[in-house]
């Protein structure tokens, strides 16, 4: 049996299709007020013929990360464990509960694995958990994580969850973990990387002077699978399909969205002003603020991410970010979320 955490997120719903399209049994944990109505519509988009066949492979389990009692009880009988529940917040507000639930829920998980005897574990990280270099914009799986002013509270919390699963990996827990760099795919519109396409698709006027790394979530979900059948343990690999500017990724969104992409410059003075405007409006509005220091700061920071080690490990061939964005396109085009 296998159990899979995040089962109603990003990665954690297209790695639940990849799997059962295999004819494979997953236990799915989540909790009570999660909704699984959009890793359906997952289902249906890439299988529209037979996604409720699939859907009987899923036993969906009611529990949380945060009791590790729930967790041996859902990892009764499991073999193979696939970590992706997290939570994804830039939002000040928000941080001690992204460190609880990143951090001290990973913790819980591997402690609990380590007592039922699960054979291997998988763990769906972050390039937000690698470290940056001090010079130039390479990044590869050889960098070391440093402290700094400049980690997100999110990439912090990333790279605690990891410190955790290479401490279960210490205790005899066979592990491998994937970074990968911004997912582009079906999902929640209101949700992590999804916005973007949201945003963009809504009328995003600016784009920002950085550049990062993408990959479709389609490959994520493959790639994990993959590792997980393979005899590799103990490793880490960085998920990444290309490396694009903030602008070159809206122009790509917004043709498939069939709306005008972003046309004004938001530089590094411009978004240091657009991010204080937006504390202010959410102080006074009581609302999340859409814009925070970390994620002005993040879009103007320009990195380059490699997917060598993935590549020459599993022979593995990427979907382009073109694909990936006509793909998500198309979901929203043909579900009403």
């Amino acid at each position: 049996m296998i159990l899979l955490t995040g089962g109603t997120g990003l990665v954690g719903s297209h790695l639940l299709y990849e799997l059962t399209a295999s004819g494979q049994k997953v236990r799915a944990l989540r909790r009570k007020s999660s909704n699984p109505d959009i890793a359906e519509k997952i289902f249906q988009w890439y299988n529209p013929d037979g996604w409720s066949r699939q859907l009987e492979l899923i036993e969906w389990f009611d529990g949380d990360i945060s009791d590790i009692f729930s967790l041996r009880e859902a990892l009764e009988d499991v073999k193979h464990v696939y970590h992706c529940a997290a939570v994804v917040s830039f939002v000040p507000s928000e941080r001690p509960q992204m460190l609880k639930i990143n951090i001290e829920g990973t913790a819980n998980l591997v402690n609990a694995c380590l007592l039922e005897n699960v054979e291997k574990f998988c763990h769906c990280s972050s390039i937000a958990a690698v470290g940056r270099p001090d010079k130039g914009t390479w990044v590869d799986e050889s960098l070391i994580w440093k402290t700094s002013r400049k980690n997100s509270y999110y990439s912090i919390s990333k790279f605690g969850a990891e410190r955790e699963v290479w401490r279960g990996s210490e205790e005899g827990l066979d592990v491998v973990i994937v970074n990968p760099s911004v997912i582009i795919g079906p999902g929640d519109p209101n949700r992590s990387s999804a916005r973007l396409f949201t945003t963009v698709k809504e009328g995003l006027r600016f784009y920002s002077s950085g550049a990062t790394g993408f990959v479709d979530a389609r490959d994520v979900a493959t790639a994990m699978k993959l590792l997980m059948e393979k005899d590799i343990v103990n490793e880490r690999f960085i998920l990444n399909s290309e490396n694009l500017s903030y602008r070159n990724l809206f122009e790509i969104i917004a043709r498939h969205a069939g709306v005008k992409p972003p046309f004004f410059k938001a530089g590094k003075v411009l978004s240091e002003i657009a991010w204080r405007l937006e504390k202010a409006r959410s102080l006074v509005t009581g609302s999340n603020p859409l814009i925070t220091r970390e994620t002005a700061r993040s879009a103007n920071s320009n990195y380059e991410f490699s997917n060598e080690k993935i590549k020459n490990e599993l022979d593995f061939t990427f979907r382009s970010i073109d694909d990936a964005a006509m793909n998500t396109a198309g979901f929203f085009n043909n579900f009403s979320i």
